[in-house]
């Protein structure tokens, strides 16, 4: 178990410690950033509707074209994203702390935007939740899966669940998974079962079959930091380190079993994917030391669009 704990001890340090020039040319919803720009704790990675890539950082959104031209702080808020991702139907999904220049209450609770992070409203929870991992069903977007890692209020630690896009939750009372929740890296929502959930955790992969109710071992042996589904076909892409091998791997299966396609980071791990929607060759990666990878191969060829939060 060397490579796998090594690597868990690394990435539990990051998870704790991340929860913790203009343009005329810039609209009032952007600002343009140049390169050598620093990104402080990046908290996701998607790609939007409209096919850009988007990074959820500490102190703002950032997003790019596909090719890394072009970088923008998108919507001119410097929320403290949290479990952001774009759900299959183009909406935007976050949860995190408001910044210095908001005067929303702290925690944000659920927010979503339907125009690519120009503009986010609350859908629910404001100042009472704060999820570090969302989770929207492919097929089905209506249902999401929140961790709340800790106690909030009356909000405690546990899974959450919501089948109206996020306007009401539910807790589930879960048996089976790790006492400590941050030992949850990555949860997806089966995109031909809503209610079968596989979640990469500390002590193995671990899959749910009735909602999230009770939790079995799946595979002893892999942590899975991040997990997607491609587009074209369903099957299943994560980051997966065992014993033997780390790199990112694909699943047609429902994660029984994985083909390595390569990209061992080493003492790094993938900690957010982004597949676009049209063209799921393309995608995106960032890792837990801030650095921002693209393909347009289906992961054969990276490119370096961001190393440890500097833009390139």
């Amino acid at each position: 178990m060397k490579k796998y704990g090594v690597i868990a001890a690394l990435i539990t340090a990051a998870v704790i410690i991340s929860g913790c020039s203009s343009s005329t040319e810039a609209s009032k919803e952007e600002t343009k950033i140049d390169k050598g720009f620093k990104a402080e704790h990046l908290h996701g990675l998607a790609y939007g509707a409209d096919q850009n890539i988007y990074v959820a950082t500490h102190e703002g959104m950032l997003a790019t074209g596909s090719d890394g031209g072009n970088w923008v702080l998108k919507g001119n808020y410097d929320f403290d994203f949290m479990g952001f991702n774009v759900m299959s139907d183009g909406t935007m999904i976050t949860s995190g702390h408001p910044g210095k220049t908001s005067n929303l209450p702290n925690p944000l609770g659920v927010m979503i935007s339907d125009n690519n992070g120009s503009k986010w409203d609350s859908k629910s929870l404001l100042g009472k939740v704060d999820f570090h991992i969302l989770a929207s069903n492919f097929s089905n977007p209506k249902v999401i899966y929140g961790v709340n890692q800790m106690d909030s209020g009356s909000y405690k630690a546990g899974i959450y669940k919501s089948t109206d896009k996020g306007g009401n939750w539910e807790r589930i009372d879960s048996v089976g998974l790790p006492q400590d929740l941050h030992q949850i890296y990555s949860l997806i929502s089966m995109p031909d079962d809503e209610n079968t959930l596989l979640a990469g955790t500390e002590m193995g992969v671990l899959k749910s079959s009735d909602g999230g109710e009770n939790w079995e071992s799946l595979d002893q042996k892999r942590l899975i930091t991040a997990i997607n589904v491609l587009p074209d076909s369903k099957d299943l892409i994560s980051y997966s380190i065992t014993n033997e091998a780390a790199g990112i791997m694909v699943s047609k299966d429902g994660g029984q079993t994985w083909e390595n396609r390569g990209l061992d980071l080493g003492q790094d791990a993938v900690a957010y994917f982004g597949i676009n929607p049209n063209d799921a060759n393309k995608m995106a990666i960032s890792t837990f030391e801030n650095s921002v990878f693209t393909s347009d191969n289906g992961g054969e060829n990276w490119v370096a669009l961001m190393e440890k939060g500097i833009v390139k």
